[in-house]
């Protein structure tokens, strides 16, 4: 069986959200998620519109800039 679900930890264990029948000694792959949300989104009212104007640099920083807030 392959599936992802939801879940949270309560302090002691991983609680999941979803009833999934799990075995004794059954592998799981744990992705640990950050609780902070960025507030700070990607400007792209800075790039809108630049069309050959946009020098390499700016495609850099773009660039820089979706990698750093890839998350939402």
């Amino acid at each position: 069986m392959l599936a992802a679900v939801n879940g949270y930890y309560d302090g002691d264990s991983i609680v999941l959200e979803e009833d999934i029948s799990l075995s004794k000694g059954q592998k799981v792959i744990v992705t640990i998620l950050d609780t902070v949300q960025r507030k700070e989104g990607i400007d792209i009212d800075r790039y809108i519109g630049r069309g050959k104007k946009m020098f390499q640099s700016d495609a850099q920083d773009y660039v820089r800039e979706l990698r750093e807030n890839d998350r939402l």
